[in-house]
Parts: structure tokens; sequence; C-alpha cells
């Protein structure tokens, strides 16, 4: 059958993708790779500085002179493990299963997003169907950052009238607008000190469900990193004196923490309540998220004593800020249900070259609101004595749901598909941000198939829909196509 070829020759790419590690910040060889099987299918190939992917794509004979479309996607990806999982994000191949109805990964992140968003992209150049002049971007760093769509040179965009991105995780949703949002640390120098108590326990909690913190924000999810500092300041609030000598949390600032864990030395007398403690911490967290979090576990061990600890002023201040700082939805937005309006994750604390370091990111719907937030991080990083830094921030996309594009999709997708396309702003944030940003006139759109649980080990990519999502790309090429001659 015509679509079991189809949905081969796709995982074909995504399979050649999936053995060339490709975190974050390390999109080189990566780049590299598909620069290559760009130019042996024809095509003009350009790396720019930040190892981005341009390239172009010659019209169909007798199409050359309709309206050119940019097909676009990222070629990093979010690189998380089981915790008993080996597992090198630098050198490391993702090993992939596929039980007929799921592609999954051996204990870690799949990568299909957004993987499967170039391999699609890449299966479709291989074919001959009618359409205009095609341009093709691959970013770097989405996950990240973005600064591969934030440094893409915009003369890459003036020539362009339709962008179809590819980063999507729901195959019968169009999106046409995305939260703006802004990455930040908390800085502060640690100070140490010789402990002064004569045991040492490890405080673990792990096995949550994570997540994406823009399309997973809203459900409730527990966050370990906040969890964990709840303990913290609740040993402070029952008089247990404990010295705090390592903590480390969280994947990634976009992700929801999973698992987080703390070292901390105490007196041996005050190991039994420690425990109690740490139970009424678990059994509150059951209450607050038992309904989505069915695995979590809260465990305590002995660790080995270390030579230093962080120094009362150092590690109060880093239990202040981490209880002080919300993790979640902060507002909902008015215009559709249960999509968020304006939210932040704690996506990572760790103590690194003698600092203590806390990453966040806040995301919004409006520019005004993150600004807001900025101003109040801000306070909150001078009351408690960090410094912080902030990343470029990310323009909010405002996209309109009844451009021409929008129309066309939700026309194409139910005459394949027999049901309605559904169309979605999103909380998350996409690189169409930064197109439009760059230039306000282009038309865009963001689909993709069925991915589940991205950013987490978790991750399952529905095989059903994949197929789907690379016929209606193609018909809405050629469509415009004809459309535009």
């Amino acid at each position: 059958m015509k679509e079991n070829s189809i949905l081969e020759n796709v995982l074909y790419e995504f399979e050649k993708l999936a053995q060339i590690p490709r975190p974050s910040g390390h999109e080189k060889k990566v780049s590299d790779y598909i620069a290559e099987r760009l130019k042996k299918l024809g095509l003009n190939v350009v790396q720019d500085q930040y190892n981005n992917i341009i390239a172009d794509k010659k019209a169909a004979e007798g199409y050359e002179n309709v309206p050119r479309i940019l097909l676009q996607g990222h070629m990093d990806m979010v690189c998380v493990a089981d915790p008993n999982i080996e597992y090198n994000p630098l050198q490391d191949a993702i090993k992939i299963k596929n039980d007929g109805k799921y592609l999954t990964a051996e204990g870690t992140s799949l990568g299909a997003d957004d993987g499967i968003g170039i391999a699609s992209i890449i299966y479709l150049l291989t074919q001959n169907f009618i359409h205009g002049p095609l341009r093709i971007i691959f970013t770097v760093d989405e996950e990240d950052g973005m600064t591969g769509a934030r440094g893409l040179d915009k003369k890459y965009l003036q020539d362009i009238k339709y962008v179809i991105n590819c980063d999507s995780e729901d195959y019968d949703v169009v999106t046409v607008g995305s939260a703006g949002s802004v990455r930040l640390n908390f800085n502060k120098e640690a100070e140490y000190e010789a402990p002064k108590n004569n045991s040492a326990c490890q405080i673990i909690i792990k096995k949550l469900l994570g997540g994406h913190s823009g399309t997973e924000i809203n459900q409730n999810r527990g966050n370990a990193i906040k969890t964990l500092a709840f303990f913290l300041q609740r040993l402070q609030d029952k008089a247990v004196d404990f010295a705090l000598a390592d903590i480390k949390g969280g994947v990634a600032d976009n992700a929801i923490a999973p698992e987080a864990q703390a070292v901390i030395v105490a007196d041996d007398a005050d190991m039994a309540k420690i425990q109690t403690i740490l139970d009424e911490v678990k059994a509150e967290f059951v209450e607050m998220h038992g309904h989505v979090e069915k695995n979590a576990e809260f465990i305590l061990t002995t660790a080995d004593m270390p030579q230093q600890v962080l120094a009362a002023g150092s590690a109060n201040a880093l239990i202040a800020l981490l209880n002080i700082l919300h993790s979640g939805v902060f507002a909902m937005s008015p215009k559709a249900a249960r999509l968020p309006e304006l939210s932040a994750n704690i996506g990572r604390v760790r103590l690194e070259n003698k600092k203590i370091k806390v990453s966040i990111l806040a995301r919004s719907a409006t520019n005004a609101s993150l600004e807001n937030l900025k101003n109040s991080y801000r306070v909150f990083a001078k009351v408690a004595g960090f410094a912080i830094e902030f990343a470029p921030t990310s323009p909010a996309w405002n996209g309109k749901p009844d451009t021409d594009l929008v129309q066309l999709a939700a026309e194409v997708f139910k005459q394949q598909n027999n049901k309605e396309m559904k169309v979605e702003f999103i909380h998350g944030g996409l690189e169409c941000n930064y197109f439009a940003d760059k230039n306000p006139e282009l038309i865009i759109i963001s689909i993709g198939p069925n991915n589940i649980d991205i950013h987490t080990p978790q991750e399952k990519l529905q095989l059903d829909t994949i197929v789907p999502q690379v016929l209606l790309m193609q018909e809405i090429m050629t469509r415009l196509a004809k459309g535009g001659k």
C-alpha cells in the first residue's frame, strides 16, 4: 500500500537522525549530515554561522512563479533518560522501539520533537509532486534558547509568503499563535564551611511525570525542584538542625522537573524526624498531585559525609528563593479553555563551579505580562541576594485564525480524514514567533503528528498519524501552487 511505503520511508529518515547525538548546542554533526542529504537531493544548501540549514528546491515545471513556501523544523532535541539508564547525550544514539502503534525509545526521550518534522520534510523532498518554489530551514537550539531562529538572517524570510512549521504535536490541530517567553538564571556565589553535625543523608524525589513546560504546565504535574524546596523549608520550620551540602534537579529549562535530590548533614538523632517530615511532604504531594502523579518516589538514604557544606547564609537564600518562586500557571487565557495566559517553570537547580544556579523559563501570550513578570523576578533576586540574568525575550506570535493558509489546511484535513481540524493558539513557544517578528507579512501555520510526553523518557510518537501529516503537507503545497498560477 502507498501509505505503508510513505511510513516506511519517513521512519527511515527518522532512524538516520536518531543515530546522531543532537542535544541543544551540539548540532554540528547532524547539521552536516542533513546538509549532505539535501545536496544529494539536488537542493542548493547553505549552513550559516549557527549551523542552521537553509536550502532551496526548485518548483515543479510550470509553477516557478507561484509564491514560495517555507518548510521548517529544528534539529536539536531534549535529551533525558530514566535514572537507571546509562546515557551520554553527546555520544549515544537513540535506541528506537516500534510496537506497531507507537515509536518510543529505550529509557530515553525519543527526539521526535522535532526529528519527525525533519524526517517528514526530507521525505517530501524525495517525491515528485506539484509544488511551487520551496525553502527549507532547519534550525539549531530550539529547545534551549532558540538562538538559531533568533540569529537567522531575515533575508531568508523576505521572499516567502507561506510558512509551514512542522513542530507541533497534535495531528488534528493547526496552530496559529504561540506564547512569547524568556529564560532567566538566578546566580549566587556559594559560600562553604565545614560540617558541624555527624550524619549525612540524601533525599531523592523521582519518577514524576515531568513534561513540556508549555503544553503540560496546565496539567497539575508536580515539579520535583519545588517539592524538594518545600521539604527543605519544612525541615527549617520544624527546627531540624541541618546543613545543605549539595542540590541538583531538573533536566532543561523548558521541561517540568521530574527528579531532584539533595544531600544534607544533620545530627544522627534527627534522622527519624527527617524521615517523618519527608513522609508528610509526600502525603501532601499526593493530595495535591496524586490524581496525575501515580509513580512518584520520595527516598531518604544514607550518604557519604561531605568535606564541606553550604554556609547557612547561602543555603537559606537558596531555600527561600525556591520557595518564593512560583512554578506553574499564573493566569489562564480569556480566549480559549484550558489555555494558560502566563506561566513559569523552574527547570533546573544546581551547584556548579562554586555557584548556585536556578534556571526558569517564563511564558506569556502578551509581551506586557512578560515584562511585568521580569520586574517581579528582579525584586525576588534582590530580596534573596541573587544576581539575575535574562536571555533575549522571544516575542509572542499572535497569528490570525482565518488566513487562506489556515482555511486551506482545515479544508484539506477534513477531506483527507473526514473530521474537523481544530484551530488553536498554544502556550508553548515556537520558532514561528521569531519568523513573524522578522517578517510580519508571513502567513504561518504549525502542524505535526501526535507526539505524547515530549521531553521525557516516556515520549511516544503515534505511528498512524504520520502519514496523514505528510499527505496534508503535500496537498497544501500542491493546492497553493495551482491556486498561485
